[in-house]
């Protein structure tokens, strides 16, 4: 077999009959008096499986066991929790502590030994780096260095699973957790990339604002992942330029939950390298699983938010947005501008080449406006070939500079040789009433767009 087998009883007649026994069966073993030993033992020696009595000085059984338990590289690490009869445990308990099998003492000598027999014979491995991981210098003195050490682990999770209170806002958890890491050991950046088919994001903070390469990062992030996947778009949030720099004196991990990979972090010069061993340790497990929350909860937004045709906000989000906007603009006597926009002819488009050039017209007249656009500002599909933006902060006037650029972008994009059809144009009309109802402001926009309609089509009216 050659595994490594850590035996654990304070009965030195039971360590000695279970270490024959073991040895028997061609693995390695070691013992220990009682838990505490037993927790220096396993650091030291690493062993594929624990055979560990029940009641014991300073540890018990089930403390031992949660206590490997709580190291995510341990979690195939095979163990034994054994117990006299009149001990007040059974399997149900012994397995929620995270035992594999439970054994009772009582039973006859050779079904022990065919029960552990079979038990060694398992796949049982321990996932241990020793260039990324905690590697434990100095054994514990004392059971309260075991209950300090678990503490401060606890606090650490705590803090993740603390920042989902901020999950509709990703950007602001993952600034928490680089203000955090820079408290525990100071990295100079962190990177963080979290991807699913619907969206991919990357986030990067660091101490000084400093500049990147988003190509840099971005091929820094990927090139750990196993499994990548193609996002159908993309986010990125920092500050990255051309000529921004590259990454250095990086160390990188995925970010996993139930064996899928969710994203990478990276961290760039890590000052307290011996901190970010012990903290690191405990961290990846809940970010795991908090990266695992943000990924379904932005997969969740795209499908109630965005258009499937389009991708761009649907009807229900976009005025849903304008509302609230109309509040806040009120309240901070802020201009806001509204616009209404409808393809012209779009009827004959359908009719003319079929429903499904005018849904490629439909994506592809969406991708234009959205690329004229601010990212502060809102674009929707209000209906079928009409759309509607939100400008905060924004005067007429401006918005209708804005528009007027667009109108000219589309109109110059060549929709005969990208698409196969004559040229694509547009009306819109704008808003700024901010006296107005939300319904209000969309009627008065949808007016000035008829007034556009009226006036000859592919215009904009408004904004004087």
């Amino acid at each position: 077999m050659n595994k490594k087998v850590l035996v654990v009883d304070d009965s030195k007649l039971w360590r000695e009959f279970l270490k024959s026994i073991i040895k028997g069966f061609g693995c390695t073993v070691k013992v220990a008096s009682d838990g505490l030993e037993a927790i220096n033992k396993f650091f030291e020696f690493m062993p594929e499986i624990v055979i560990t009595d029940y009641i014991m000085p300073n540890m018990n059984g089930v403390h031992l066991t949660r206590f490997i338990r709580s190291y995510p590289q341990f979690k195939n690490v095979g163990i034994v929790i054994l117990t006299a009869e009149n001990e007040s445990i059974n399997s149900f308990w012994a397995k929620e502590s995270g035992a594999n099998l439970f054994l009772q003492k009582t039973l006859d000598r050779e079904k022990i030994i065919e029960k552990l027999k079979k038990f060694c014979e398992r796949d049982y491995t321990i996932e241990w780096s020793m260039e990324f991981y905690k590697v434990r210098k100095e054994p514990y003195g004392e059971l309260v260095d075991v209950l300090e050490e678990r503490l401060r682990d606890e606090i650490i999770t705590s803090k993740i699973f603390s920042m989902l209170q901020y999950i509709e806002d990703e950007e602001y958890l993952l600034n928490s957790f680089f203000n955090m890491s820079v408290s525990f050991f100071d990295p100079r950046s962190i990177h963080v990339l979290l991807i699913t088919l619907s969206e991919g994001r990357i986030y990067s903070y660091s101490r000084d604002n400093e500049k990147f390469s988003l190509d840099n990062v971005k091929e820094k992030l990927f090139k750990i992942l196993k499994k990548p996947v193609t996002p159908s778009k993309w986010k990125y949030v920092g500050n990255f330029s051309k000529d921004g720099r590259s990454l250095n004196n990086i160390k990188s991990f995925v970010l996993m939950h139930n064996g899928i990979e969710q994203g990478v972090i990276l961290f760039e010069n890590v000052e307290k390298d011996n901190d970010f061993k012990k903290y690191l340790n405990v961290a990846l497990e809940p970010l795991g699983l908090v990266s695992k929350i943000l990924n379904d909860f932005s997969d969740f937004k795209i499908k109630v938010e965005i258009d499937n045709l389009t991708q761009v906000f649907n009807k229900q989000f976009i005025i849903s947005k304008l509302n609230e906007l109309l509040k806040m603009h009120r309240r901070q006597n802020l201009p806001l501008s509204v616009v209404m926009i409808d393809i012209d002819d779009f009827k004959k488009i359908n009719d003319t080449y079929g429903h499904i050039k005018g849904d490629e017209v439909l994506k592809q007249f969406s991708k234009l406006i959205k690329e004229g656009l601010r990212e502060s500002d809102y674009l929707g599909r209000y209906g079928g070939e009409e759309f509607l933006v939100i400008f905060p902060a924004t005067s007429c006037s401006d918005a209708k500079k804005v528009m007027e650029r667009i109108l000219n972008k589309v109109n110059k994009y060549n929709w005969k040789e990208e698409h196969g059809i004559e040229k694509i144009t547009f009306s819109a009309g704008i808003c700024c009433n901010l006296s107005k109802t939300v319904l209000g402001l969309i009627n008065k926009a949808d007016e000035k767009l008829y007034r556009a309609k009226r006036n000859g089509k592919n215009q904009v009216v408004g904004g004087e």
